[in-house]
């Protein structure tokens, strides 16, 4: 006799989460790797680099603390249906005006702010959503799967992004962003979420942030971890917004490049998050840590004389390699230290930190890189060596 499936299973709600977060996540990078190429082929300019850069992440920066706060006393799953909608329909109408011809950059600019206040909002909850569905004893496997998710999405946007890009418009990339935000939220309806125990009577934010703040700020290791997060998000920006830039400069502006590049990075990324899914490693998560931020610093720094396509690969393979050694064991840390009730403000302060590393990142290291390539990569890529040395301070 065959078990009947039960709905509400932790197991059956987090597939449908990583179902409808991976539907959704794979249009918005299709679209962000679109744009970013579009903008560096049109321009090659550093400066509109940034400013996709800023666009994107400055406005989800300043909302995000709100949206932490919101998580924390709302439905998180109506918060991010309801800002996966908004996002969904400004990406509609930036795919229609450039339908229509009116393509200037300055309108994707503008949308791109609008994306990222949506972003913003939905950020804190969706990352505190994974809590409150699996039992902690899963975190660090549910997160490693969700990097798993990530890091497939990272291997094949790329070459869908080129391919799309060669046989269609601009606006097809938008409105396959519109379709993939559609169906991550039906997939989302789905899952039933525990009632919220808090009240929202007599709800003030400003207060409501506050204690977050002083929560954070009493635990030493919480506080540390957010420092660790922030000051690594920072020193990686030129790895994460300039390389295709530096790539386009070495080897010319050709978009099978860049997708070359964007893919190893992502078979590295994809090989260690599927490791981390099946292998609970005996290795303490803050060395795995400080060996990730050594290994970004060390790429970088060899990124910069690389004149043979092969060797710059394989270089971005291996730093796939550290992205999920940083990530998985460090989000996962946060996770399992931190009370369900601050989930939100906790992550809304963690992203807020590490979004605002991009735009401010970019206001520096693009007019530096403008002045010199290399400038942009040298210097961060020696302090992260530094860092890795010193991330026994969050242990």
């Amino acid at each position: 006799m065959l078990k009947k499936i039960e709905i509400n299973n932790w197991r059956f709600k987090l597939f449908a989460y990583m179902t409808s977060q991976g539907v959704s996540l794979l249009g918005s990078t299709i679209v962000s790797f679109a744009v970013m190429w579009y903008i560096t082929l049109k321009t090659g300019s550093g400066i509109a680099v940034a400013g996709v850069a800023i666009t994107t992440y400055l406005p989800q920066a300043l909302i995000m603390l709100f949206g932490g706060v919101m998580a924390d006393r709302y439905p998180p799953k109506k918060i991010v249906m309801l800002a996966d909608s908004a996002v969904a329909f400004s990406t509609l109408v930036l795919a229609i005006l450039f339908l229509i011809g009116i393509d200037g950059i300055g309108w994707i600019f503008f949308f791109n702010s609008l994306r990222s206040l949506g972003s913003g909002i939905q950020m804190p909850a969706i990352k505190s959503m994974l809590p409150i569905l699996v039992p902690e004893k899963e975190l660090m496997r549910a997160n490693s799967i969700y990097t798993s998710i990530w890091c497939v999405i990272q291997l094949i946007s790329p070459g869908i992004s080129g391919i799309i890009m060669s046989f269609m418009s601009m606006s097809g990339v938008f409105f396959i962003d519109v379709i993939t935000a559609a169906i991550g939220i039906l997939l989302l309806s789905t899952i039933s979420m525990p009632a919220r125990q808090n009240s929202v009577d007599n709800y003030k934010a400003i207060e409501e942030l506050k204690s977050g703040v002083r929560y954070i700020l009493s635990n030493s290791s919480l506080k540390n971890s957010i420092l660790f997060y922030s000051a690594f998000s920072f020193l990686v920006v030129p790895a994460s917004q300039l390389t295709p830039l530096l790539a386009s400069q070495t080897f010319g502006d050709e978009i099978w490049i860049l997708s070359a590049i964007e893919t190893a990075f992502s078979i590295g990324a994809l090989l260690v998050s599927l490791f981390l899914s099946y292998k609970k490693l005996s290795t303490e998560s803050f060395k795995l840590i400080g060996f990730s931020s050594m290994l970004f610093g060390l790429v970088m720094i060899l990124l910069i004389p690389s004149k043979n396509i092969i060797l710059f690969v394989m270089l971005m393979f291996m730093m796939g390699i550290g992205s999920p050694l940083y990530y998985t064991p460090l989000t996962t840390h946060i996770q399992e230290i931190t009370e369900e009730s601050y989930l939100g403000r906790t992550f809304s302060f963690v992203d807020l930190f590490s979004s605002l590393a991009i735009p401010f990142g970019m206001i520096i290291y693009g007019p530096l890189s403008n002045l010199s390539i290399a400038i942009p990569f040298l210097i961060p890529g020696v302090l992260l060596i530094l860092l890795g040395l010193k991330s026994k301070i969050i242990s």
